[in-house]
């Protein structure tokens, strides 16, 4: 039986989308958040967002140039209220279908939210599918 912690992760991550047709559920996923949750992009160098409001901002960003965006977990461990996956996540910018491999760290607070969540990838990789050099990957 998965641990309490490794639910909240994978409910977190089919928030995002099915990758066919659901689009992430936005409100859903702000509200799997601590309040002053934290969510690094891509380590090391990603902007890091902070606080609902920013983590909300950045979400619809994406969702503005992304879509049918899925978050395939492919592996997941985890050690009390930290939770690691091994990711392939597809999703469709500017038309063109990109699948990344990623590893994903998120830390659960006592009240079962996530406290902060850092993502590790390849941004040449993504930026490669795209016809995009690395640095203007996040700009979209």
């Amino acid at each position: 039986m998965p641990q309490k912690e490794e639910q909240i992760v994978v409910e977190f991550c089919n928030a995002w989308g099915d990758g066919a047709t659901a689009r992430p559920d936005v409100n859903k996923i702000i509200s799997m958040f601590a309040e002053d949750g934290v969510w690094q992009l891509w380590v090391p160098a990603g902007p890091t967002f902070k606080g609902r409001d920013a983590l909300r901002s950045e979400i619809d960003r994406q969702c503005g140039f992304s879509t049918f965006m899925h978050c395939g977990i492919t592996k997941m461990v985890s050690s009390g209220r930290n939770v690691v996956t091994e990711r392939v996540d597809h999703f469709t910018m500017h038309g063109i279908r990109v699948e990344h491999a990623l590893m994903a760290i998120y830390e659960i607070d006592a009240g079962g939210k996530i406290a902060a969540w850092r993502e590790y990838f390849d941004t040449a990789d993504i930026g490669k599918q795209l016809g995009m050099l690395p640095d203007t990957v996040i700009a979209g």
